[in-house]
């Protein structure tokens, strides 16, 4: 996936700001993508010089103009056709999985504290998750209920298991 792609998808749904892109990325996590405005606005740059998108600038209430972005049909068949690549499973890079990954690692009382506080911050974001208007919301619901599920089905193990000695360090 690239960032480009995922911009053209935002935009295929509604004109928008630099700070209008990363708002709608930071506010739906089923896109499974995030960026930073240091690297939006350089893909935003890339994909006007290749005609994909187009740029206009409108008064703005609250200081300089914004600058607006549309795509274009150049833009719609690149979002087609990168749409049409066949899928891969995905490969996260997350430290906070890389730690789960290691519970085992840390004693029994540990390991039951960074379960729960996982499962409290799951909780959260389900709160949060929109019933599922796109199958991205709907995948991304489903997913934190497995996640919740896997937490509350760890915890009664570590509950039900017979005290174990440390791991070794």
């Amino acid at each position: 996936m690239s960032l480009p792609h995922v911009l053209l998808g935002l935009l295929s749904r509604a004109p928008a700001s630099g700070w209008d892109l990363k708002s709608r990325m930071a506010r739906d996590l089923a896109l499974g993508w995030d960026a930073e405005l240091p690297q939006i606005y350089p893909a935003l740059r890339r994909l006007l010089r290749g005609g994909f998108v187009v740029m206009k600038r409108r008064r703005s209430e609250k200081g300089p103009p914004r600058r607006e972005y549309r795509i274009t049909p150049a833009g719609r068949r690149e979002l087609r056709e990168w749409l049409a690549e066949p899928l891969a499973m995905p490969r996260p890079r997350d430290a906070a999985l890389a730690r789960i990954a290691f519970l085992e690692r840390q004693p029994r009382e540990a390991r039951a504290a960074r379960l729960k506080e996982y499962r409290a911050l799951l909780v959260a974001a389900l709160k949060k998750a929109s019933p599922g208007s796109t199958a991205a919301r709907r995948r991304w619901r489903a997913l934190l209920e497995a996640e919740r599920a896997w937490a509350d089905a760890e915890r009664a193990l570590l509950e039900a298991a017979v005290e174990e000695p440390a791991p070794p360090r």
